[in-house]
């Protein structure tokens, strides 16, 4: 079974390199078909990267063949990794609400609150505790820090093309993923405002 799934992950990246010759699609595509472990932060990090490029470069069909093999993974508390599962997951919920599949989403959107109100076994920690460490969390996402705004116009003043779009590439992953699980209520205020950042966003990432 696992050198099945093996086969299948490096069949994948080979059809997605031929369907779409982008430089970064590419790169990342030849870096995950050499190794890809979902217990490894930079692994799944480069298919979360992978995932969102290909969502940027409108090949939703070959990001939804992407998202796929992070189905029936066991949640660990690993934030390190899930953070970009998570992400993964976030792009996933908008493909669904986008093709009506909203029963899905909300499935999707449960799971990943269930994540982050689990209490942390290595420190004894109760319900209660969690809950109010998440509440705090959550009121600490706000548009201008997942926007990256400040570092973006710092890249733009030093005439910083490159780095501006890296800023913006990472703030697309925050934006959309964030927005689209909805748990953070100092982003849920601003949707239309931040889908029109994140439209700009790709739009500067592709000229």
């Amino acid at each position: 079974m696992f050198f099945q799934k093996e086969r299948f992950m490096k069949n994948l990246f080979e059809e997605i390199i031929q369907k779409c010759n982008h430089k970064k699609v590419v790169s990342l595509c030849k870096k995950l078909a050499k190794k890809l472990s979902f217990n490894n932060m930079k692994d799944v990090e480069n298919l979360c990267h992978l995932v969102y490029w290909l969502y940027i470069l409108n090949e939703k069909e070959l990001a939804k063949k992407c998202i796929i093999l992070t189905d029936n993974l066991q949640f660990n508390q690993n934030y390190n990794v899930w953070s970009f599962i998570h992400s993964i997951w976030g792009l996933n919920i908008k493909l669904l609400c986008d093709e009506g599949k909203d029963n899905e989403a909300d499935d999707i959107i449960k799971t990943i609150s269930q994540h982050y109100l689990m209490p942390i076994k290595s420190i004894n920690e109760t319900p209660e505790k969690t809950q109010i460490r998440e509440n705090k969390r959550r009121e600490r996402v706000t548009l201008e820090k997942a926007s990256n705004k400040e570092e973006i116009e710092n890249c733009l003043k030093d005439k910083n093309i490159k780095l501006a779009n890296e800023y913006r590439f990472v703030a697309i992953i925050e934006l959309i993923s964030n927005i689209e699980i909805g748990i953070y209520p100092n982003l849920n205020k601003d949707k239309e405002v931040i889908e029109v950042i994140i439209k700009k966003y790709i739009e500067e990432i592709l000229k």
